[in-house]
């Protein structure tokens, strides 16, 4: 099989389209957005490389919209379980909450 050489211009130009979708979907436009985040899924799959999990984060998995809290997304905290719902599929996924905790000891 051939690869493409420049795979780091496509993967530049993918997590630029979600940055994009995300804009586009805070101004209303969430059909394009959609279509921002499909075209950049598909360099990901066609060039076989990873998008980062920050901004796998940013989308539902589902339809593909755009996840913004209050416009698009629902976000709830049940017992240290964060719980993200897309309010156009219903989509829901839950994150296990992690706290640092820290030893305060005193000096005495």
């Amino acid at each position: 099989m051939v690869r493409v050489k420049n795979v780091k211009i496509y993967k530049k130009r993918s997590l630029q389209l979600i940055r994009l979708a995300i804009e586009l979907a805070k101004n209303n436009n969430i059909e394009l957005a959609r279509m921002y985040i499909k075209l950049a899924l598909l360099y990901s799959r066609k060039l076989r490389f990873k998008i980062p999990i920050e901004y796998k984060r940013l989308f539902c998995r589902k339809c593909f919209t755009p996840l913004i809290i209050g416009v698009t997304e629902r976000r709830r905290i049940k017992n240290k379980v964060l719980v993200r719902t897309c309010l156009y599929c219903g989509w829901t996924r839950r994150y296990k909450l992690q706290y640092k905790t820290t030893n305060k000891k005193s000096k005495s």
